[in-house]
């Protein structure tokens, strides 16, 4: 089941991803739908989709935790998908740039630091030195959606995204084992980590700010459940810049997996429904300037696209 954050004039909305072609059915929408086919008058059914059907997927994820609710719904849209029964209204176009981040806002956006090697593996070479957990908080107001612009600070001169894996907490966690810990994880999106290494040098190597600026978290197209990514463990990432590779790698090359990650980080806090977790990048990223476009994909989690623009 893949989740779209949908930017609307009636403010954000959750959709399902990849049912219909090119278009995207508003969940809401869909709830009331089914409900007026089961009966219930729709004003009645318009007041129970705002209680069970909540705006962003932090939210839905309180509510429904294991997102039951919202697969019965899925599969009653797909089994009535191509029979009409759909309302025109409750259907918006898969424009890319009206994709919003369909995490919403989450309360923690953590971003996992020198999980991967720093060089791509080669054939019968040295293995690579593990180093010890790390990472830093990113603010959730550098959010940004799947096509939207990455907007490049005039103050930094090494703005570089990163493509990672990233892991969305599904349920209220803290002191997770490495047996339970996938179990709290409700879904994975593709995640653009950007940071400014040279804001950061200027910050006495702090990442907070050079990892927080507005866009620096570009993540999505889709929030895709966990049933459908039965291993995160084996994943390829790759990014392109105007359209040449510049990561190719694979989930399979972390130091440290996601329960140790999960283990680690809720030693010390609590993670929330629709907290985020992302797992570190593969070797190969560097610098972008304005005018590039920025292609990067994590295996079966769609593609995100940004244009490298100037933000004086």
């Amino acid at each position: 089941m893949k989740i779209a954050s949908r930017r609307t004039p009636f403010g954000d909305r959750l959709c399902f991803a990849e049912v219909l072609p090119d278009q995207l059915v508003d969940l809401r929408a869909a709830f009331v739908r089914r409900l007026e086919t089961e009966g219930v008058h729709r004003d009645d059914a318009l007041a129970r989709s705002r209680r069970v059907v909540p705006a962003d997927l932090p939210e839905l994820l309180r509510t429904d935790p294991g997102l039951d609710a919202v697969q019965r719904l899925f599969d009653w849209v797909v089994t009535h998908a191509d029979s009409g029964v759909l309302d025109q209204d409750g259907l918006w176009s898969a424009e890319p740039g009206r994709l919003g981040p369909p995490i919403g806002r989450p309360h923690t956006v953590w971003c996992m630091l020198a999980n991967y090697p720093r060089r791509s593996p080669t054939p019968g070479g040295r293995p690579p030195i593990p180093r010890g957990l790390q990472g830093c908080l990113k603010a959730p107001g550098a959010l940004a959606g799947p096509y939207d612009d990455l907007r490049h600070p005039a103050i930094s001169e090494r703005v570089d995204p990163e493509m990672e894996l990233a892991a969305v907490i599904g349920t209220r966690s803290r002191h997770l084992t490495l047996d339970n810990a996938l179990r709290a994880v409700a879904g994975y999106v593709g995640f653009s980590d950007v940071g400014s290494r040279d804001v950061s040098e200027l910050d006495n190597n702090r990442m907070d700010r050079a990892k927080g600026f507005d866009t620096y978290g570009i993540c999505g197209p889709w929030f895709v459940t966990a049933d459908e990514i039965p291993d995160p463990h084996g994943l390829r990432i790759r990014q392109w810049v105007n359209g040449e590779v510049r990561q190719n790698g694979s989930t399979t090359e972390m130091f440290h997996t996601i329960p140790e990650q999960l283990v680690w980080l809720t030693a010390a806090m609590t993670l929330a429904p629709g907290d985020l977790l992302s797992t570190g990048t593969p070797a190969g990223h560097g610098a972008v300037r304005p005018g590039d476009v920025v292609r990067g994909e994590v295996e079966g989690l769609g593609v995100i696209e940004n244009k490298v623009v100037l933000d004086d």
